[in-house]
């Protein structure tokens, strides 16, 4: 089974309902924190998806390095720092190339304040096509994504397949403009979460509108969509009008704390009310 909880559906601009990027995806039981950009933290535990807290934090994944995607990396790291955690499994990062860099210079930044105080890092740089076998017999597939920057990550940023022990599949897209590599991932998908920043006419680079999900859909065919990182322009939009001219499949749009499962029967919820 794949379960996948949106903590934030906004990207770097944050709104009431949609805050910056941040996910917890779990895979036959094992917990992976997606892209926990600004308040990732606070929203898993608001969740109670993470009872144990910090703790209970083992596998972080990256797509990219952009702050709204992984500035709680800082949060996490100095929250391990104090002595009144308990776990001592090790944390294990996942990221594209660059992530041990940035890991470096956020050490000259603040020292030993970002040592967990009783747990070893494990970094792991992405050599594509190489993927992470998980317990129970799931596994993480990274794929490259088509979303320009010119710091540290600048040779490649990544999209995620989880598979759980069925074959069952979940996709997350990361931050991306339209390519083949995403539609190959996506293809016949089971759950397809996928970035959609800017209505039609607002589109930028690197990121996509309505009309170019609908067009990704139409070939890949995903059994559901879910449409995420939207700036407020999307939020306040309805992205779907943009789609079904391409796409005739079931499309949600996100919002904080929806929760998917795969497969679907076992129900969903939105444990947080709307204002």
């Amino acid at each position: 089974m794949i379960r996948f909880r949106i903590l934030g559906a906004g990207g770097a601009i944050p709104t009431p309902t949609h805050t910056p990027a941040a996910y917890w995806v779990t895979v036959d039981g094992t917990g992976i924190l997606l892209d926990p950009g600004p308040g990732a933290l606070v929203r898993l535990v608001q969740s109670g998806d993470a009872p144990d807290g910090v703790d209970g934090i083992e596998l972080v994944v990256l797509t990219h390095l952009h702050p709204d995607h992984c500035a709680d990396l800082v949060a996490l790291l100095f929250a391990l720092h104090s002595p009144l955690t308990e776990s001592h499994e090790p944390l294990r990062l996942f990221g594209p190339e660059g992530l041990r860099a940035y890991l470096e210079q956020l050490a000259q930044i603040y020292g030993r304040w970002l040592e967990p105080r009783h747990r070893r890092l494990q970094i792991t740089e992405w050599a594509l096509p190489e993927a992470l076998d998980l317990p129970g017999g799931g596994r993480i597939q990274p794929f490259a994504v088509d979303h320009p920057q010119d710091r540290l990550s600048r040779n490649g940023c990544l999209g995620y397949r989880f598979v759980d022990h069925q074959g069952r599949v979940a996709v997350f897209s990361g931050d991306t403009g339209a390519c083949a590599e995403l539609t190959t991932a996506a293809t016949d998908a089971d759950l397809l979460v996928v970035e959609c920043s800017a209505p039609d006419g607002l589109g930028v680079a690197g990121h996509l509108t309505p009309t170019e999900v609908g067009r990704l859909c139409a070939v890949a065919q995903p059994q559901r969509v879910v449409l995420t990182h939207q700036y407020p322009a999307a939020a306040a939009a309805d992205l779907r009008a943009g789609i079904a001219p391409h796409f005739d499949g079931p499309v949600i749009q996100a919002r904080d704390g929806n929760l998917f499962y795969v497969p679907r029967e076992s129900g969903e919820e939105n444990p947080w009310s709307a204002p």
